[in-house]
């Protein structure tokens, strides 16, 4: 309907995996040369995860358009088979003829086919796209392809594909011979902020065949607040950018166009982005004029009391939903009227020669914590970082061999949590939410004139001190956040477990799993009048929404990141690790 009046050869944005229009960020680059060293090097076993819409699938399709001459494949992308049709999937994939019906029988005529390629210098690569689907029955008969072997080399190469979840099974006890088969693994984070423009730009250059500056750098930041840098919703999106700009006959997608689509987007049930502007509108429907009010009021409240980062408007979006917070109870930095409490979140540092009061540690030297930070290498402290970021979860250390180290240092971490069942979540510059996450964390830091970067872990946050390690026996301090400003860098990553073992929203449109545990929790949280079903609906919204102003959120009804982790803190699902002390109750009766 557009391409005419943009210019376009071909819509920019299908959500048809097309490899002319590919764009490699910098995971699917790790990714791709993973893969390509595999195949190379005759590994047995490489496994890829992502979320859904990273690209997954235009990943495969690009890494098997590339295979040599001499490379024979397999793409399996249904793998909800029992395993005999999985194993005739697979012969027909390999154009192996057969009328055998049992297992044994399957395997022994693909034995025999891998053999003949073998004499014949072929290599054979078997892809299993949505392996997460996989039962834990036919991911053993996979280990078993892979035995498949003669006394020099694997007769067959195995990659599997797939969500998150892959890898937690994967993790099993049932499954950890072929979990300690597996030699090589990546995987696809979401794009960042400048990809996520790269990514619109590339699309749009490829689509009008020269290059067309088409969204604003404000549309940009809109689309990837809302998208989080996932592929397949930039795509969603920015579809629909392009078709409002045509309708308003607008020659490019500004910001307010950009907004516009997205509303009509989060009308079906996705997540949105809220000015405080159009809230009042927006909460009349859904909790009534009454409560309107009060929640402009709590929000000019916060504004002036809370300076959030340029990325807040992605965190809110996630929504840190906590339960109802009975007036009796206090470990949240946030009051049931749903205004901050007061406490600053810089605290106040001790002035010279004053006492330390009963059970207060000592502040670490200026001159100490300089030495520290000096000291602080990229890639030994990262992995000393998660090493007792992990420690405080229960969890061993991981073998230098079980992380890669040519990744950048976001990925390191979200590799580290995947693999012991975690995830990780970034914050930016903002205190009052690390406070309130009341989570161990990780923490970057830089010297003065350097370039490298170090990590610590926030072990915890006691009496205005935070208190921060290297390693579980490594060198430690304890300083007020005033005086560790000087050296803070980047983000804040902080480790949580997903119960929902959902990653993205939560809303209208997700599984019925997940909604169900988010409204179990919504119950225990002080909702009982919420039914046991699995529909996210409108009261289910409401109560969330209810749940958001509580907690000095932006109030949209979805339940992403934030609003998981606090939900599950506030009803104590999950057995976690503290940052906060309170010491009105340390060392009590």
């Amino acid at each position: 309907m557009y391409n005419n009046f943009f210019g376009f050869r071909e819509k920019p944005f299908k959500l048809v995996p097309n490899p002319d229009f590919l764009y490699l960020s910098r995971s699917h680059q790790i990714a791709l040369a993973h893969l390509t060293y595999a195949v190379d090097q005759g590994d047995g076993f490489a496994v890829i995860t992502g979320e859904v819409g990273t690209g997954k699938t235009t990943l495969c399709r690009i890494f098997l358009e590339r295979l040599d001459a001499d490379t024979e494949s397999a793409y399996i992308f249904n793998p909800k088979l029992d395993s005999v049709q999985l194993l005739n999937t697979i012969c027909n994939e390999f154009g192996i003829r057969t009328n055998h019906g049992t297992v044994k029988q399957l395997l022994d005529v693909i034995n025999g086919y891998l053999i003949l390629k073998n004499q014949a210098d072929r290599k054979v690569i078997l892809l299993i796209d949505e392996a997460q689907n996989l039962s834990i029955e036919n991911l053993e008969m996979v280990r078993m392809l892979s035995n498949l072997e003669t006394t020099r080399s694997k007769l067959l190469q195995i990659i599997l594909v797939g969500q998150p979840e892959l890898a937690d099974k994967l993790d099993s006890y049932e499954l950890r011979q072929l979990s300690q088969r597996i030699s090589l693994s990546a995987h696809l984070t979401p794009l960042s902020f400048q990809e996520t423009t790269g990514y619109i730009q590339h699309r749009v250059n490829i689509a009008a065949q020269r290059q067309l500056a088409l969204f604003t750098r404000g549309a940009c930041h809109a689309i990837f607040q809302y998208s989080r840098g996932i592929p397949r919703l930039i795509n969603i999106v920015c579809d629909r950018s392009l078709l409002t700009a045509y309708s308003l006959e607008s020659s490019r997608v500004t910001t307010a166009i950009a907004r516009q689509a997205i509303a009509e987007i989060a009308s079906r049930g996705r997540v949105l982005p809220r000015s405080p502007r159009r809230w009042t509108a927006w909460l009349a429907g859904a909790v009534g004029a009454v409560m309107v009010l009060s929640v402009l009021f709590a929000n000019i409240q916060s504004t002036t009391s809370r300076s959030r980062s340029g990325d807040d408007g992605e965190r809110v979006d996630q929504a840190a939903t906590y339960p109802i917070r009975l007036p009796e109870r206090s470990e949240s930095a946030t009051a049931v009227s749903g205004q901050p409490v007061t406490t600053p979140d810089t605290p106040t540092a001790r002035q010279p020669g004053e006492p330390l009061g009963e059970g207060r540690v000592a502040a670490t030297s200026p001159e100490r914590i300089d030495a520290i930070i000096e000291s602080l290498q990229q890639q030994p402290s990262r992995m000393e970082a998660v090493t007792a970021l992990l420690a405080l979860w229960g969890q061993p250390a991981p073998h230098p061999a079980q992380l890669p180290t040519m990744v950048s240092d976001q990925e390191f971490f979200d590799i580290a949590a995947h693999q012991y069942g975690l995830r990780a979540y970034s914050v930016q510059w903002d205190w009052a939410l690390i406070r309130q996450l009341d989570l161990p964390a990780i923490v970057a830091f830089r010297y003065p004139g350097r370039q490298q970067v170090g990590y610590m872990t926030l072990t915890r946050w006691e009496d205005g001190l935070m208190h921060l390690s290297l390693g579980p026996q490594g060198q430690f301090l304890q300083a007020d956040l005033q005086g560790l400003t000087p050296y803070l860098q980047g983000a804040v990553h902080v480790y949580w477990k997903n119960i929902t073992q959902f990653d993205g929203i939560v809303s209208q449109a997700s599984p019925e799993g997940a909604i169900a545990t988010v409204k179990s929790m919504l119950r225990r949280a002080g909702y009982g009048q919420l039914g046991s079903d699995t529909v996210f609906d409108a009261d289910t919204r409401r109560m969330v929404i209810d749940f958001q102003m509580r907690h000095n959120l932006i109030p949209d009804g979805l339940v992403g990141p934030v609003t998981k982790m606090l939900l599950i803190k506030a009803t104590g699902a999950v057995e976690a690790p503290r940052l906060l002390v309170d010491l009105g109750t340390k060392g009590g009766a």
